[in-house]
């Protein structure tokens, strides 16, 4: 009777002092539409037409095309330069066969003409093209300054703490970094180079193409080594870091399904849906990020890539017409146009690794 009774006391007391407690579940729509807006307002401050869901669903034929336009839209073209090099290549040959049979030792001059026409039809295009390509690692850098701390948010959400701090400082470091040496030395490392160019090429004896040669040698094999160096420093952060969050993660589960009574597994199962959610929307943001440098980086790649083209159709053939001060301006010149690639395309291949890295890494934890 004293049992009944005092059980009976017990379920009045647990009714009376009872506190109704709600859960709630925000939904993963909602979350992602956060991140969406946030990164809608980043790609429209930099220009891009498309949206979040657009460049992250797009096509390879869609992605080619808009380079195409981007790459149109530049204000010089490259194969109106090509005919105005051949047109100087071809009457600095007539030139220097007209002036040999008629005036000793007149070829000199003549080729000395000819280099200096060559380099006032060629340089403001060229210095045009060393611009655009500082301009756009500053522009990629503004970029990636503002994109990493949503990638990282997004990452940490996701249970992924460790990776996304190590990701975040180490590459928003290397780029503001790489834009700052840019910006403080490309500009007068390309103007010196392309000095030497035409001092090699105006005075014969003093032959300065192998400095050139030298310049793009140092420079692009520092920046291969130090890239790689990099990009593999980051992947072994990530890895460990990787592995402690997916043993946190672990942990985490495990407390959940152990300490909450009855509903432990449902709980702990919920939470894996939810993060599973969060590594969705977390590819989403990286490959939208990934597709917005290479849309900003690429075209000018494409600029210089054309340019040089350019240089080696001319430097064929000033070999054919025995124009060799020419000859030698346009291979000096494409060694500069190939540092400001190289600076190009390592500086976006190093981000897109380094996000993938972190993509694929933080995704099998």
């Amino acid at each position: 009777m004293k049992k009944s009774g005092l059980a009976i006391f017990i379920i009045i007391l647990l009714i009376i002092f009872a506190v109704p407690v709600n859960a709630y579940a925000e939904d993963n729509d909602d979350i992602k539409s956060d991140y969406t807006e946030q990164l809608d307002e980043i790609l429209e401050d930099y220009d891009f037409d498309e949206g979040t869901d657009e460049i992250a669903a797009i096509s390879f034929g869609r992605l080619a095309d808009i380079i195409t336009e981007k790459v149109k839209e530049s204000d010089h073209s490259p194969f109106k330069l090509l005919g105005t090099i051949l047109t100087v290549i071809v009457i600095s040959g007539l030139l220097k066969n007209m002036g040999a049979s008629i005036f000793s030792n007149s070829q000199d001059i003549y080729s000395m003409i000819c280099v200096l026409t060559t380099v006032t039809v060629i340089s403001p295009q060229l210095f045009d093209a060393f611009s655009s390509a500082s301009e756009t690692v500053s522009l990629g850098g503004g970029f990636i300054s503002v994109f990493i701390p949503v990638f990282s948010g997004v990452t940490a959400a996701s249970g992924n703490i460790t990776s996304a701090a190590v990701y975040d400082a180490a590459v928003l470091a290397a780029s503001e970094l790489i834009v700052q040496l840019i910006s403080g030395f490309l500009m007068p490392v390309l103007s010196g180079a392309v000095m030497l160019s035409v001092t090699g090429s105006v005075f014969s004896e003093n032959n300065m193409s192998s400095i050139v040669q030298l310049l793009k040698k140092v420079i692009i094999w520092g920046m291969t080594v130090t890239m790689t160096v990099f990009t593999g420093f980051v992947t072994l952060k990530c890895s460990l870091a990787g592995k402690a969050d997916g043993a946190a993660t672990k942990a985490a589960r495990f407390v959940i399904s152990g300490g909450v009574p009855v509903v432990g597994g449902a709980v702990s199962d919920a939470y894996a849906t939810v993060r599973s959610s969060f590594d969705l929307i977390r590819g989403s943001v990286g490959t939208v990020g990934c597709i917005a440098v290479v849309l900003i980086v690429f075209p000018p790649v494409i600029n210089l890539i054309l340019f040089r083209f350019v240089m080696w159709i001319g430097s064929a053939a000033s070999d054919l017409f025995g124009a060799d001060q020419i000859k030698r301006l346009l291979d000096s010149f494409d060694n500069a146009l190939a540092i400001a690639q190289s600076v190009l395309v390592c500086y976006g291949v190093m981000f897109v690794l380094c996000t993938g890295i972190l993509m694929q890494m933080a995704g099998g934890t």
